[in-house]
């Protein structure tokens, strides 16, 4: 049933009355969400600052159910730090971390080396310009991306079993689920529900974007070839900026193009595929998620040009299921279609952020359309949305 009650309103209220960036507020939204509270909510969104954000009851339920979880445990679960699913007292994340993913991009696209760090990295998968096919580029790009994801599951159970050694946490432990009664540290324990490790990857929506680019340009229209891109790529597109021009305006995610959202749908299902087959220390495997708070930024700066049209150095898409900021031509509905293509559910956490002008938030009706768009993504999927609403002036 739905549990809308004075608090859920008198939070709204006071976020109203002193808007600040913190503490986060979530609601919660179902299929019995009253309107008057998605309205009420948004009214909070109008003034620019960012709350709250609306996550899907039912896609948070479905991943609990889907691991494992009772349905009674699952109605019950929580957000830790911004958007991780938790079970309170029942789960915990320690092992997190940020996963770059254009970073493997570039690797294979120089067969396992790292021209950053100008060491070999990765497996030889072959040179890029040897690909006789773009499913054979893929493939080798899969090949790659699995063997990181490897060693960062290796890195999260170092981690893991480091804070089990020498760090103790009695005053929490006690107060998860039967703390007491086990003795043990949470550190040290298996909880009833092991969410301890995730894979957590950064940039996806980029690598999507430029391997569209890469199967229309290369593979399929042969508008350039592939040394001549492995040449732009590796000097920022200095001397190539007609070709620059080429790959950005190649299909983007975000407007609700098939072509380039399959190839998203697809890396992020290979993505939760291959985070079940690496386990943990506490039993069980690791679980995928996609938040990326802030991490765009730094990500983005140790990255190189790539063939979504980006240059190195500048940010990431800002989340798992964002497009590239500024790549979304096709407006709000076109940007829902291309998320909501993306299977969710097995995902601990996504993280989709909109903008709007406030022009586009003046009155009731326009805060009726949001909350419809709210639904309707929900409905279809979606986990996740929160809304920026600021003028590009301010």
């Amino acid at each position: 049933r739905d549990a809308t009650n004075d608090i859920t309103y008198l939070l709204l209220e006071a976020a109203k009355l002193c808007p600040t960036p913190h503490h986060t507020i979530t609601l919660r939204v179902h299929d019995g969400t009253p309107d008057k509270l998605l309205l009420r909510a948004l009214e909070v969104v109008e003034l620019g600052i960012g709350l709250p954000a609306f996550v899907n009851d039912k896609s948070y339920i479905d991943y609990f159910t889907g691991n494992g979880a009772a349905i009674e445990d699952a109605r019950d679960y929580a957000l830790g730090g911004c958007l991780d699913g938790e079970l309170p007292g029942k789960s915990r994340t320690n092992a997190t971390g940020m996963f770059v993913v254009p970073l493997v991009l570039e690797i294979t696209m120089n067969d396992g080396y790292c021209r950053r760090l100008e060491r070999q990295l990765g497996p030889h998968t072959g040179a890029f310009e040897l690909f006789a096919t773009f499913e054979e580029f893929l493939n080798a790009f899969k090949t790659q991306l699995e063997y990181f994801m490897g060693l960062a599951a290796e890195e999260h159970n170092i981690l893991l079993q480091a804070q089990a050694d020498f760090f103790a946490d009695p005053v929490h432990s006690s107060l998860m689920d039967g703390g007491i009664e086990t003795g043990k540290d949470a550190l040290s324990r298996t909880m009833p529900f092991e969410n301890g490790a995730i894979l957590n990857p950064v940039g996806m929506i980029n690598v999507a974007d430029s391997l569209a680019a890469v199967k229309k340009l290369v593979f399929e229209e042969k508008q350039t070839s592939k040394d001549t891109l492995i040449k732009a790529l590796n000097t920022n597109w200095k001397g190539h900026e007609h070709l620059q021009k080429l790959f950005f305006n190649a299909p983007k995610y975000g407007n609700g193009n098939p072509y380039v959202d399959t190839i998203a749908n697809d890396l992020y299902k290979f993505w939760s595929d291959t985070a079940a087959t690496f386990p943990t220390i506490y039993g069980g495997t690791m679980k995928p998620a996609g938040i990326s708070i802030t991490s765009y930024g730094p990500a983005g700066s140790l990255t190189g040009a790539t063939p979504d049209g980006r240059f190195a150095g500048e940010n990431l898409a800002d989340g798992s299921i964002s497009p590239e900021q500024g790549r979304d031509t096709g407006g709000p509905t076109a940007l829902i279609r291309s998320a909501f293509s993306i299977d969710q559910s097995r995902f601990q956490a996504t993280l989709l952020n909109m903008k709007f002008h406030p022009f586009s938030l003046r009155s009731n009706t326009d805060l009726e359309k949001i909350a419809s768009l709210i639904r309707i993504y929900f409905s279809k999927g979606g986990k996740h949305v929160q809304f920026n609403v600021v003028d590009r002036n301010t």
